[in-house]
């Protein structure tokens, strides 16, 4: 049987809310601007990396702050540790693609639990003075591109599973073999003739994958 590799998104994928924008909402410029960026993102006026760094850079909290609000309002999809233990269990490896940033994925995602689970995300520098600094994981419009770990797996003979729920998991909807998708991913997969399962919760994926491996 070919090896398989699954890729998930993070925020708002594994997280029911996702943390930037919650963030930049509650601690940073608030809902307006978020809601300009975004626009400016979707017409191509502006990057994602170059609208995440904005939304940071109007974050001036302690992140002690953001911790404390984050745990108090925020959760990870409550089907996400049976599922990530499925991997586990099978020797299924597991990677979190993220735009967003390992320090706060490591408030929700914990490294004892899940030993082998691969995170792939950007890093953050809070600063309350000049704002939150983003250090992004290459220059690409990305911050992050995403499809650059998957087309690496596919070539190493994986077979390669993407979940993924908003715009940046385009890519790597593109370059994956196979795809679970919601939210804003599954108007990109019907316009680009993307084949996809649609899924709620990893309760929904793992069902599907458990009736096949």
């Amino acid at each position: 049987m070919t090896k398989l590799h699954i890729f998930s998104d993070f925020d708002g994928t594994i997280s029911q809310k996702d943390t930037l924008v919650f963030l930049a909402t509650n601690l940073g410029g608030g809902a307006e601007m978020v809601q300009s960026i975004g626009r400016l993102i979707r017409e191509g006026t502006i990057s994602l990396s170059e609208g995440i760094a904005a939304e940071m850079r109007s974050i001036r909290r302690s992140f002690a702050d953001a911790e404390q609000l984050l745990r108090e309002q925020v959760q990870i999809d409550p089907a996400f540790p049976a599922f990530a233990a499925w991997c586990e269990t099978k020797t299924i490896p597991l990677t979190i693609l993220s735009a967003g940033f390992h320090q706060l994925i490591d408030l929700f995602i914990r490294r004892e639990e899940f030993p082998r689970l691969e995170i792939l995300a950007n890093t953050l520098t809070p600063n309350e003075e000049t704002g939150w600094q983003c250090t992004f994981r290459d220059k690409s419009g990305w911050g992050h591109d995403k499809a650059v770990a998957i087309k690496a797996a596919k070539k190493r003979g994986e077979h390669t599973i993407f979940i993924g729920d908003g715009l940046s998991d385009r890519g790597a909807a593109e370059a994956a073999d196979e795809v679970f998708a919601k939210h804003s991913l599954i108007e990109h997969c019907r316009k680009t003739g993307i084949k996809f399962h649609e899924y709620q919760t990893f309760e929904d994926v793992l069902k599907t994958l458990q009736n096949r491996f």
